[in-house]
C-alpha cells in the first residue's frame, strides 16, 4: 500500500524546472466555459491596470495566465490515482492547495 508521500506527486520539483521551459513552443486549443473565459479576461485586465510603466515590458495575456497556472499547479503534490472526471481532479487540486 502506498504512503501519502508516495501517492502524491509533484510534476515539477523545483522552480528552476519551470524556468528551463520559458518560451512556449506548442500551440494548444482548449475549450473553456464562458465564465472561465470571463475570469481570464478580468485577471488580465486587473494585472494590466495594476502595473506601472516600468513593469509593462511584457504583455500579459490569457495564455500567459494559463501557462502560469499550469506551472504553479504542477508543483503541487497531487494524488493522481483513480481520477475519473474533472470534478474529482478539481477536488484533489483544491485539497492540495489547502494543505
Amino acid at each position: 500500500m502506498k504512503t501519502d508521500t508516495e501517492r502524491s506527486s509533484s510534476l515539477i520539483s523545483r522552480i528552476s524546472d519551470i524556468q528551463h521551459h520559458c518560451s512556449p513552443s506548442v500551440r494548444l486549443t482548449v475549450p473553456v466555459r464562458p465564465d472561465q473565459e470571463e475570469l481570464l479576461t478580468r485577471i488580465v485586465r486587473s494585472i494590466t491596470q495594476n502595473r506601472d510603466r516600468q513593469h509593462r515590458s511584457q504583455r500579459i495575456t490569457k495564455a500567459t495566465i494559463i501557462r502560469a497556472y499550469i506551472d504553479a499547479l504542477s508543483t503541487l503534490p497531487l494524488d493522481i490515482d483513480n481520477i475519473n472526471d474533472e470534478n474529482i481532479l478539481l477536488r484533489r487540486v483544491l485539497d492540495s492547495l489547502e494543505d
